[in-house]
Parts: structure tokens; C-alpha cells; sequence
């Protein structure tokens, strides 16, 4: 099935010089502890340079998720420099259900590109603050918002 968000490029790809403009926006759907409740918004310039594609832009999106030491909700605005240069694919199109195929036939699939790149920018683990104390594994509480009232934990954790 084809993205709603596709680019064609078959005039870049015929020896056109001109460079097509992307201002548009990419719903993106969670990722390892991330969801995105806006839409990415993808800013592009696509040219055809040195017989490749020529793809540089930002991509702007808000991704949110649970720190993983405290559960606190985390809001992180992440801004990406685009910088890509993707090959002239030579191959049939019966590859197109691969996973990291942005480029089929005369179409620029936008939506998995934004996909890639905000996926491979996104840190794995989910935290507040570096600093952050996460909770008493006694009573629960926010260690962050200082000290709780049950017993003091060891100092020797024990699992």
C-alpha cells in the first residue's frame, strides 16, 4: 500500500535540474518507549546531484514517553538535520515490502523516511533528567521529589 505521503520524482530521475520542495507534516506511530502525539513536520529540498538523490532538510516532531526511572511523563522537541543521498534503485519493485525502502520505482516515500531517521535519532532509554534518583523500591515514591517516609533502603541492592 502505498503512503499517503509519497513524493514523484520521475522528472529528478529523467535529468530534470530543478529541486522539488517537501513542507509537509508525517503522523509517526510509537517507537522503544517514544510516541509522537503531533505530527513530524518535514521541510525538504530534493535534487537529483551526481546521479543520486539529494534529500536535505529538518524534520521537527515532539516525542514523548515515561522516564524510566521515575514514570515521570517526558516531553522531548526533537529537530533533525536531514542530509541524505539515496541511489537510483535498479532492482524490481516486488522489493518495495522491505522496511527500509524509501525509494521505489519514481516515488519518494516521505512518511518512511521520516520514519528512519527520527527512529535512529530517538535515544533508547527515556529519562527525565541524567540526575534522576527514580523511585523508592520500598514505598514507590518519587525519590526525585526528596525522601520518602519508610524504611531507608540498603545500600546493597540485592536481586
Amino acid at each position: 500500500m502505498a503512503s499517503s505521503n509519497t513524493l514523484e520524482i520521475g522528472s529528478l530521475l529523467a535529468g530534470g535540474h530543478q529541486t522539488l520542495r517537501v513542507d509537509e507534516f508525517v503522523r509517526l506511530e510509537p517507537f522503544e518507549g517514544w510516541s509522537f502525539p503531533e505530527p513530524a513536520h518535514v521541510r525538504l529540498a530534493v535534487r537529483l546531484a551526481h546521479r543520486m538523490l539529494e534529500v536535505v532538510g529538518t524534520l521537527d516532531v515532539l516525542a514523548r514517553g515515561a522516564c524510566d526511572r521515575c514514570l515521570v511523563s517526558v516531553d522531548r522537541p526533537m529537530q533533525i538535520e536531514v542530509d541524505e543521498r539515496l541511489e537510483q534503485e535498479q532492482r524490481v519493485e516486488d522489493e518495495s515490502l522491505s522496511e527500509t525502502n524509501v525509494l521505489v520505482g519514481s516515488r519518494l516515500d516521505i512518511a518512511e523516511l521520516t520514519r528512519q531517521l527520527v527512529d535512529s535519532s530517538a535515544s533508547f532509554a527515556v529519562l527525565c533528567s541524567p540526575e534522576c534518583s527514580g523511585l523508592c523500591q520500598h514505598c514507590g515514591q518519587n525519590k526525585n521529589d526528596g525522601a520518602c517516609t519508610c524504611a531507608r533502603e540498603s545500600e546493597n541492592w540485592q536481586i
